[in-house]
């Protein structure tokens, strides 16, 4: 894919190409292409620890601090907002390093027994509706500066949906965005002076890589073949984390959820809580890994952050990614990020996960961290455990 890239403002002077590759969507004509984190573990793999530190990073931006701190003070009520689906993991290591602030993540999961306080469409994505669930309303409808944190912008069209949304329910005069990179170019920026002007509110855009992009490739790619997996495994219970039991417009009556996932907001404090538990639970994985293995953790979907941190907890080479409802290209070509995709169904939707054969041969096991009883077997060496 022909893009041409130029970098404006780089604060912490990275390496782009530590940060992304360039991927081609598929079937899609309005964005035929989308840059795959090296970083979130969302796509391809990553050691589990640099997402955390991706986010510190992010928040370092708006507090400015040049000695490394473990956590920011701050005395504002702050709501951090993490994108579903990429940004959900993201967004919650943001909010890891903001004292007393509230996490909550944006969702597509279809829930009827809450009312979504808010909806929104993004406008380029393969699954438009995003939806919000907080049980504690009040802690977003009360924010002082809510902080919105994604990967990437491009136009910035979402995030001004959003905001245009938030306005109507909440009291937050101060928004922050946040994200990996910004290409915005000047009518993007110059739609959110706009923003500015007509709301009354104030707007800040932070980014670690700020640029311009040009993409001259105006090619649809199109991929209609499916490998459906429908082999399944045993689930092993451990039953570690806190869970609420929701009512959802799915076939079952009742869903189990973990319940600080973000999904339903989570309080500072309980981000921090977390940490013990996700330790307690690699602890109970470490009986099932021989020594000198090479290991791949598995997220599924929204549910990134958790995941992820019991990843960082086990011990030895170690790394992480998650099965994802983007439909990417493929290639099986040197160089090009996913050379393979398989799908499959979870709770009716599609779900797609990649580089199947590759990873068979890279890692010794695999460990599906699940929140419900998924029990699909990704791959030959795959272990579900449901936390």
């Amino acid at each position: 894919m022909s893009v041409e890239i130029s970098i404006r403002e780089n604060k912490y002077n990275l390496n782009l190409n530590d940060l992304i590759v360039m991927g081609k969507r598929i079937n899609n004509k309005k964005r035929n292409f989308l840059f795959i984190s090296k970083v979130l573990g969302k796509h391809i793999e990553a050691k589990p620890n640099v997402c955390k530190e991706i986010g510190y990073k992010l928040a370092g931006l708006i507090f400015n601090k040049e000695e490394r701190e473990e956590t920011y003070k701050n005395s504002e009520k702050i709501c951090v907002l993490g994108f579903a689906e990429t940004a959900t993991g993201l967004g919650m290591a943001v909010a890891s390093y903001i004292e007393n602030s509230y996490y909550l993540t944006t969702t597509r999961e279809d829930i009827k027994e809450i009312k979504s306080i808010l909806k929104f469409e993004e406008e380029h994505s393969h699954a438009t509706t995003h939806k919000c669930f907080p049980l504690d309303k009040d802690k977003l409808i009360n924010s002082e500066k809510i902080i919105l944190v994604d990967d990437e912008i491009t136009t910035g069209k979402s995030m001004i949906n959003i905001i245009k949304e938030l306005k109507k329910v909440t009291n937050a005069k101060k928004f922050i965005i946040l994200s990996i990179l910004d290409w915005r170019n000047e009518a993007h920026r110059k739609a959110y002076d706009e923003l500015v002007n007509k709301e009354n509110i104030n707007v800040e855009v932070l980014s670690l890589i700020s640029g311009d992009i040009k993409v001259t490739d105006t090619a649809t790619y199109m991929d209609n073949n499916d490998k459906v997996i429908n082999d399944t495994t045993d689930v092993l219970n451990y039953n570690v984390l806190d869970r609420i039991d929701l009512k959802t417009n799915y076939e079952k009556e009742v869903e189990s959820y973990l319940l600080n996932t973000g999904r339903f907001g989570v309080e500072f404090a309980e981000i921090q809580a977390l940490e013990s538990k996700c330790e307690d639970i690699a602890n109970k994985l470490q009986g099932l890994i021989e020594s000198n293995e090479k290991i791949l953790v598995l997220g599924h979907g929204e549910n990134i952050y958790i995941p992820c941190r019991i990843a960082s907890y086990i011990n030895g080479d170690v790394y992480f990614k998650s099965t994802t409802r983007s439909p990417i290209y493929c290639e099986n070509i040197d160089g090009y990020p996913i050379k393979e995709k398989q799908v499959f169904y979870h709770k009716g939707v599609k779900y797609y996960f990649y580089n199947k054969s590759e990873i068979e041969k890279k890692y010794d096991k695999v460990i599906l961290i699940t929140e419900d009883d998924l029990n699909i077997k990704l791959t030959n060496n795959m272990i579900a455990v449901r936390v």
